[in-house]
C-alpha cells in the first residue's frame, strides 16, 4: 500500500516536472523515462494520461490551499498583506511554472479542464474571510464578493486558456502577481 502511494506521488511529481518542459503534450513514454519507471508500473497506478493530469491538477491545487492556510495563520501579517498572499498563493516549487495556455492545450482532456474549473470555483471561504476582515477593519472598501470572485476567476481562466502572455513575452508568475496587485491596490497612485 505504501509503495503504491509512493509511486503515485513519484508519477505526479514527475508529470509536473515534464509538464514544465513540454506542457500537456508529454507522453506516458516521456513520463516513464523522466522518473525511471516502467510504463507497466505506471499503469498499475494510473489507467491513462488523463488520470495522471487530473491527479496533477489536484496536487497543485492542494499545495496552493496549503500556502493559503499558511498565510492565514501568519498573525504577524497585516490584513492587506495576508490577503495579497492568499490571492497570490503559489507553492515555491511551482513558482517557475508557466501555466499559461494549459487549458487551451489540454482540449484532448475535457475532464482536466472541468477539474481545473471546479477547483478554481471552490475554496473561496478562506479568501472571503480575509476580505471580510479587511472590510471590517476599514482597509478595504465594501465590494460584492461574487463580482470579486468572477473578476479574479475570469482573469485566471484567461491566463490559463490563452497564449497571449507568451505572445507578449509576459511571464505567467509576473502576470499573476500583477493581477493580485491590481485587485488589491487598483490603479490609483498612493501618496
Amino acid at each position: 500500500m505504501r509503495a503504491a502511494a509512493e509511486n503515485r506521488l513519484r508519477i505526479i511529481k514527475g508529470g509536473l516536472s515534464i509538464f514544465k518542459e513540454k506542457g500537456a503534450h508529454f507522453t506516458m513514454d516521456d513520463l516513464a523515462k523522466e522518473i525511471s519507471m516502467s510504463k507497466k508500473t505506471m499503469y498499475m497506478v494510473f489507467s491513462d494520461k488523463e488520470e495522471v493530469l487530473l491527479a496533477m491538477v489536484d496536487f497543485v491545487f492542494d499545495e496552493i490551499e496549503k500556502e493559503e492556510e499558511k498565510a492565514l495563520k501568519d498573525e504577524g501579517l497585516p490584513t492587506v498583506e495576508r490577503f495579497r498572499r492568499v490571492l497570490g498563493a503559489m507553492p515555491p516549487a511551482y513558482s517557475g511554472f508557466d501555466f499559461s495556455g494549459i487549458l487551451g492545450n489540454a482540449t484532448r482532456y475535457p475532464g482536466v479542464i472541468k477539474r481545473m474549473n471546479e477547483r478554481l470555483e471552490s475554496g473561496w471561504e478562506l479568501t472571503f474571510s480575509v476580505l471580510r476582515k479587511g472590510i471590517d477593519e476599514g482597509v478595504f472598501r465594501p465590494v460584492d464578493f461574487t463580482v470579486f470572485k468572477l473578476i479574479y476567476s475570469a482573469a485566471l481562466e484567461r491566463f490559463l486558456n490563452s497564449e497571449e502572455l507568451k505572445k507578449n513575452k509576459i511571464n505567467y508568475m509576473e502576470a499573476f502577481s500583477s493581477l493580485v496587485d491590481l485587485l488589491i491596490d487598483g490603479l490609483s497612485v498612493r501618496k
